[in-house]
């Protein structure tokens, strides 16, 4: 079967927290997966961290670097998390580190909320552009902090920095959406087996990493994760339901001894994951037969699914 999922990691703005991860609290590795270098310029080490209480699972750094050179910003201290396929996930500070502006002034709330919307979009202008591009030429920014002039973001991309925070914002979005990606994603594709994720990935209710799951199993695999296979067949996400009955079909949904366990949950299931598992099922027996009686009476079984029922029924399944 072949179909695309698209999946857009979004951490709602409104739900976000700056302050819920100190770097001190999370359990961290004691040697770095990789250490990562920016420009030649900066490096940092990336650690597997879990977040004590809920037990996630992420790639961290603790990054302290300067994010201009007029002296107008100061320089920035933040944690920075990707999920274990190498996305950029969120960010957090410690509690008495405040982010700044122009001038020195504070980020507010809605200006941590903004930069997060900022940072998760991978596809933002900021990637196409140097800083100096996103400046307006002929404006003009007098520092009362400091004897110095600066220049203001231009206004065609002031939907994609935070006010007076051009240079941070840019500066963060090129770190956590740069090359460290692509490497993040490599060592997880090593990772995986060595770390025996595939239980991690299969119960995260994170759609890639199920997704993920399901197309790294390896041959003598489906077996031993049949449970967590099976489950997958409920998840929340519209894709991911097919995705298993694809590596279901090869065994379990030849067996009635396997998947009639599977029909009695029916009615839990999304009514396109239903049509496809009974359009997908062989060998019927009498127990199945049995249960796919008793479904087509309930109000859940469509038109088709009623269809697909008594050709089962009456040994005309094609």
């Amino acid at each position: 079967m072949n179909r695309i999922l698209l999946i857009v990691a979004i951490v709602g703005c409104n739900l976000f927290n700056v302050a819920a991860q100190s770097w001190t609290a999370l359990s961290k590795e004691q040697e770095p997966v990789l250490t990562h270098t920016v420009n030649d310029t900066l490096s940092f080490p990336v650690f597997v961290v879990e977040d004590p209480s809920t037990k996630t699972l992420y790639y961290g750094t603790q990054l302290q670097t300067n994010v201009c050179n007029d002296q107008i910003c100061l320089p920035i201290v933040v944690n920075l998390f990707w999920d274990l396929l190498g996305n950029y996930h969120h960010f957090s500070k410690e509690e008495d580190f405040h982010f700044t502006k122009f001038d020195h002034q504070y980020f507010d709330q809605k200006d941590y909320e903004r930069l997060q919307g900022i940072l998760i979009d991978s596809l933002s202008p900021l990637r196409d552009y140097d800083v100096e591009d996103l400046l307006d030429k002929d404006g003009k920014k007098y520092s009362l902090e400091i004897d110095a002039v600066t220049k203001p973001t231009s206004p065609l991309f002031s939907n994609v920095t935070v006010p007076g925070a051009l240079y941070t914002v840019y500066t963060l979005w090129h770190i956590v959406n740069g090359p460290i990606k692509q490497e993040l994603h490599a060592l997880a594709n090593q990772q995986y087996q060595k770390r025996n994720w595939q239980s991690y990935f299969a119960k995260s209710e994170i759609p890639v990493y199920q997704e993920y799951f399901l197309k790294h199993l390896e041959p003598t695999e489906a077996t031993k994760y049949k449970e967590e296979i099976i489950n997958l067949l409920f998840a929340q996400d519209d894709f991911i339901p097919h995705y298993a009955i694809d590596v279901l079909e090869a065994d379990v949904l030849k067996d009635p001894n396997q998947y009639n366990s599977i029909l009695k949950q029916l009615d839990r299931m999304k009514p396109h994951v239903i049509t496809e598992i009974i359009n997908s099922i062989s060998a019927a027996n009498e127990e199945t037969k049995s249960i796919l009686t008793a479904f087509r009476a309930t109000e859940k079984a469509s038109p088709k699914q009623k269809e697909l029922i008594a050709k089962i029924l009456n040994y005309e399944k094609q």
